[in-house]
């Protein structure tokens, strides 16, 4: 008995089955990559990634990069390239005496101590003012301008962190959280002709983080500690005032309480003249306006109903001018700080929310924290049982 086999065909067949099983390997081991995605290959495109590294800087860049394996790889093939492209500090650019100055001021302010006496003593500072990092970089979070980590205001004492703290009046207390992390700002029209008109956008501005890191310019800076004190001087004079006689000036009192620490953004504010130190602008068109009465055959001298002069200290004379300025709410008075003279401590200790005069952002309390963690905590939930 004979058995006839066709080994060309089965070679055929052996290598059809080993080609459908090298495929099907592959298609198996794409479906296994979860990473492999629309982001992943945009990631691919140089254009995309070019204009991503430039709102990035050298940590975030990183980070996305060890994000997984095929973002490195990705990534990796431009990494040249993505290096010189990333987010750079504004005064990287800036005149260096500019820099050395701001540098003198912010470690003036830090290290100047007052002794029990109330006599200044004052430290030696190095000077020194090294290049712009480009490892952490980030905007301002009270003008939103670009810094980098040498350009960041010094870090103050602890005593001068609890003094930043601003009280909100009645409505803002009470509005919810998601309110108070929208501000309406101004901005040069693109249509505008000369730059006269202005459009009003929201910005969202997420809650103060100045506990944990400052990261505010060194120019923002400069006046932080000195509002502090006035601030605090003020509702100490208010208080004495109105004990001694003095009608409409408590905290709590007509218009001469304590605004509320939002300003012109509260949501109860409301319009009052006030009297203002007049600028360069306004003073160029009070003189342009003397010079065009001249030339009309009217004189005009001195001050008017809205402008009036003053003479200030050393004999400096200044103008000052009535404007229609928005004005925050008067905020509570509590008879406890009335009695003792220490003053914003349910502010300090997170009993109320605040408002941070250094960032201009609101400070949560212990309750908005808990309705946070909270929300934070039903989303989580939601999305796991839809799984």
């Amino acid at each position: 008995m004979a058995r006839l086999v066709d080994l060309e065909g089965d070679e055929d067949a052996e290598a059809e089955a080993n080609n459908q099983g090298g495929e099907a390997a592959d298609a198996s081991n794409l479906k296994e990559n979860p990473n492999v995605g629309l982001f992943s290959a945009a990631l691919t495109c140089y254009p995309i990634v070019s204009q991503l590294a430039s709102y990035l800087d050298l940590n975030s860049l990183h980070d996305l990069a060890r994000t997984c394996r095929q973002f490195r790889a990705n990534l990796l093939q431009y990494r040249s390239q993505l290096i010189e492209q990333t987010l750079r500090c504004e005064n990287e650019n800036a005149n260096p005496a500019r820099r050395l100055g701001n540098a003198l001021h912010a470690s003036f302010d830090v290290w100047t101590a007052y002794g029990r006496d109330g006599t200044k003593i004052g430290r030696i500072t190095s000077g020194k003012l090294g290049a712009c990092a480009h490892d952490l970089v980030g905007p301002c979070r009270r003008c939103g301008k670009i810094i980098c980590r040498n350009c960041v205001l010094k870090a103050p004492p602890a005593s001068s962190i609890r003094q930043r703290h601003r009280r909100l009046c009645k409505t803002d207390m009470k509005s919810p959280i998601d309110r108070l992390m929208f501000v309406e700002r101004r901005y040069p029209s693109p249509d505008g002709d000369g730059g006269n008109s202005a459009i009003t956008k929201p910005v969202a501005r997420s809650p103060c983080t100045c506990d944990d890191s400052i990261w505010i310019c060194q120019p923002c800076g400069h006046s932080l500690r000195a509002a502090d004190t006035t601030y605090l001087r003020g509702w100490a004079w208010r208080t004495r005032y109105s004990t001694c006689g003095g009608l409409g000036a408590g905290l709590g009192e007509g218009n001469e309480g304590v605004e509320c620490g939002r300003g012109y953004d509260c949501q109860a504010a409301r319009e009052l003249y006030q009297e203002i130190e007049c600028d360069a602008d306004e003073l160029a068109s009070l003189q342009a306006e003397m010079a065009r009465a001249e030339s009309e055959g009217r004189e005009w001298r001195g001050g008017s109903y809205a402008t009036q002069e003053i003479v200030g200290i050393g004999g400096a004379v200044k103008t000052k001018i009535q404007k229609r300025a928005l004005v925050g709410a008067v905020v509570k008075e509590y008879e406890d700080e009335r009695v003792s003279g220490k003053f914003l401590g349910r502010e300090q200790g997170g009993s109320n929310r605040s408002w941070c005069s250094w960032c201009e952002r609101v400070v949560l309390s212990k309750k908005d924290l808990d309705w946070v963690r909270r929300s934070s905590e039903s989303v989580a939930s939601s999305s796991s049982g839809d799984d």
